[in-house]
């Protein structure tokens, strides 16, 4: 089963998900460590960084997420639905905006972030939901958008499109694509070699040249013109200081989050 990283901690806890059999799967030997999820439940196969669009003929990089409150962004913002993963992550940026702590700190303090939320909606043009909403900053229609999934966005950056992505200052997140082995399914033996294929080098190779995000095993080597696209080597994801949330504490917090989303944000 392809899942994201958040939802790896739900099919665990809810027990629809065995864990990775590593001597079968010899090829988790090569994978990251910070790609191995809940020791071996989930395998990372690819990682795209989340930050936001910007307009390269016309507009600057985000600096910070504080920016997106400035007075000259009023209605000049597109943002990503509360549906989306991405949503969470601009919560968390906003408690750092108000409190100056770094995300690890202000995961925990999610809940807090309403009052700075509230304060965005001046300068929200519309809440979007399809990924290639991001071709209205390309054509001049927002001067920001986000939080994208870099995957989303650099396809139309390669293409001379006028957009790019940038990650304001202190960090970057991450939307991370990972295997599971699910519980008493079929044709197990062909699940863990299919899994173990696509840890395969050659196939990370192809797989993160196509769709240009980092693989998550170690030791590939891209052309500069791609490279220049992914959070990898590691010393790059370090660099970039890509930052995936605890999971294990935002999950049950998620349908709350939804709901109040709405309700600041609802018509």
């Amino acid at each position: 089963m392809f899942i994201d990283d958040i939802g790896v901690e739900l099919a665990k806890r809810e027990g629809l998900i065995e864990q990775l059999p590593r001597a079968e799967v010899p090829n988790m030997e090569r994978l990251l460590n910070r790609l191995n999820f809940y020791d071996g439940f989930g395998a990372g196969f690819a990682l795209s960084a989340a930050g936001m669009a910007y307009n390269t003929a016309t507009g600057k990089p985000l600096p910070s997420y504080g920016e997106l409150w400035d007075p000259k962004l009023k209605g000049r913002f597109l943002m990503e639905t509360p549906k989306a993963t991405q949503s969470l992550y601009l919560l968390i940026a906003a408690v750092s905006v108000e409190t100056g702590k770094p995300y690890s700190e202000t995961q925990y303090m999610i809940e807090q972030a309403w009052p700075k939320m509230a304060a965005l909606k001046p300068n929200v043009l519309s809440i979007f939901e399809n990924q290639t909403t991001v071709m209205q900053v390309a054509q001049g229609e927002a001067d920001i958008a986000g939080i994208f999934y870099s995957k989303s966005v650099y396809p139309y950056t390669v293409q001379r499109a006028p957009v790019d992505m940038c990650y304001p200052r202190k960090g970057a997140f991450a939307g991370i694509n990972t295997l599971t082995l699910v519980k008493n399914g079929p044709e197990r033996e062909l699940a863990i070699a299919f899994i173990n294929w696509m840890l395969d080098p050659g196939v990370q190779l192809l797989l993160a040249e196509a769709t240009l995000t980092a693989p998550s095993i170690a030791g590939l080597d891209f052309k500069p013109e791609v490279a220049k696209y992914m959070a990898y080597l590691e010393s790059k994801m370090d660099e970039m200081q890509i930052f995936s949330p605890d999971w294990v504490f935002i999950n049950p917090l998620r349908p709350k989050l939804l709901e109040t989303y709405n309700q600041v944000f609802g018509p």
